[in-house]
Order: structure tokens, then sequence, then C-alpha cells
């Protein structure tokens, strides 16, 4: 009789790697996602098991979480669907031995604001020129002012905007 594990009752795909960042294990939810065979996935590098940006993200996350991170959290989005991912390191007596990776898949809201963020920056970039050159050609204290209110206002939506990034685990503005 075939030893089944918890993670094999999870419906999230899940990935288990050794510490050189081979699969050792995938559940059956990944195996539906991803279309993926158990025994196909098992010994191939984790990041191999996706394409694209979804490989360079699986990448980095592994060798985060291998060389010291407590977690790493990252987005992929592979076959059309978005993912939300952790990947944490696993232990035994004091050492890490692998890592594992749980998918959660992105919410159509989640993506939207995701969008939404990546909309909003391109013009806080403008507006922060426009202000700096403002400021530098004002020549009275009442321009001063309204460059300096505008700055700090500024500076107030990017403290938002990278707040949201930080809830969907995207990195920060400039």
């Amino acid at each position: 009789m075939a030893t089944r594990s918890l993670m094999d009752f999870v419906d999230t795909p899940v990935l288990v790697g050794d510490p050189d960042g081979r699969a050792v294990y995938v559940n059956p939810c990944f195996e539906r996602a991803f279309s993926q065979t158990k025994e196909a996935a098992t010994g191939v590098p984790l990041a191999s098991l996706f394409g694209g940006g979804a490989r360079e993200a699986m990448l980095g996350a592994v060798a985060r979480v291998c060389g010291g991170e407590p977690r790493a959290r990252f987005r992929l989005r592979e076959a059309g669907t978005g993912y939300l991912a952790l990947a944490s390191p696993v232990v035994v007596e004091g050492g890490r031995v692998g890592v594992i990776i749980v998918l959660t898949e992105e919410t159509r809201g989640e993506e939207s604001l995701l969008a939404l963020r990546r909309d909003v920056i391109e013009p806080l970039d403008e507006i922060a020129g426009c202000l700096s050159a403002l400021a530098e050609a004002a020549r009275g204290e009442r321009e001063e002012l309204h460059a300096a209110t505008g700055m700090r206002a500024l500076a107030r939506m990017r403290k938002w905007i990278d707040q949201v990034g930080r809830e969907l685990g995207v990195a920060e503005t400039r």
C-alpha cells in the first residue's frame, strides 16, 4: 500500500524541492493545474517546470530561500492563470533540507489592483519630474511652498501605492 501525504489532499498546487532546487514532490492538484505528472516532475529543477517569467520568478525564490531567507513571496503566470506563491524552507534538526512552494490562484480583484498599480506608477513619475522642475524654477516663497506641498502629496501617493504593492507581493516604486 502506497503511503500518502497530507499534501495529497490539499486543494492548491504544492511543490517540494531538495536543497539543489530539484522537485522531489508535487501534489495531485499541481499535476492537474500544470498538466505535469509526479513522475515527470521528480528530479527536474523546480524552475524548469515553468516557462518564461514564471521560470525566473521560481528560480529567484528558490535561490533566496535555500540561501537563508525565511520565505519568499512572488507571483507567476502560467497558461493564462495568475498565481501568488510562497516559498518556505524545509528545516530538519536545524538545517535546511529543501523548499516547499504553495501556489494559490489570484483572484480577479488582485489582478485588477495589480494592473491599476502599474498604470499609476508612470504618471507618478511624470508628476515627480514636473514638480522637481517647478521647484528648481521657483522664484518666490509662494511657488516654493506650492512645489513643496506637491512633493509631499506625491510622497504620500507613492507610500500608498507601495503599500498596495506589498499587499500584492510586488516590489516598491522608486
